[in-house]
């Protein structure tokens, strides 16, 4: 059954950093991303960044697109403080349904 929900808004560097955080996860046998770089030293849990991509990005065949590539232009930047992460994954978490 197609998830029904209305996704999560993005700012334009949450939508990049996680475009970059996707593509780095399906391309991790060529090194390490500048967004997975990021995602660790900010010591960021990787299962609250794909919360918030469930949330924000629902459609399966954009995730997978964001993950084969082009990575945006852009290069990414690190887009939360510690709390507006925490927030941000409550905030995701109360969008998707209850599984």
């Amino acid at each position: 059954m197609p998830n029904k929900h209305l996704p999560m808004r993005l700012s334009r560097e949450e939508e990049i950093f996680l475009r970059h955080w996707m593509y780095d996860e399906t391309h991790y046998q060529e090194g390490t991303g500048a967004a997975k770089r990021l995602q660790r030293e900010h010591k960021a849990i990787p299962g609250d960044l794909t919360v918030i991509i469930a949330a924000a990005i629902p459609d399966l065949n954009e995730q997978w697109a964001a993950g084969v590539g082009p990575p945006p232009a852009e290069p990414p930047t690190w887009p939360w403080s510690e709390a507006t992460l925490t927030a941000r994954v409550a905030e995701a978490s109360r969008i998707l349904p209850a599984r």
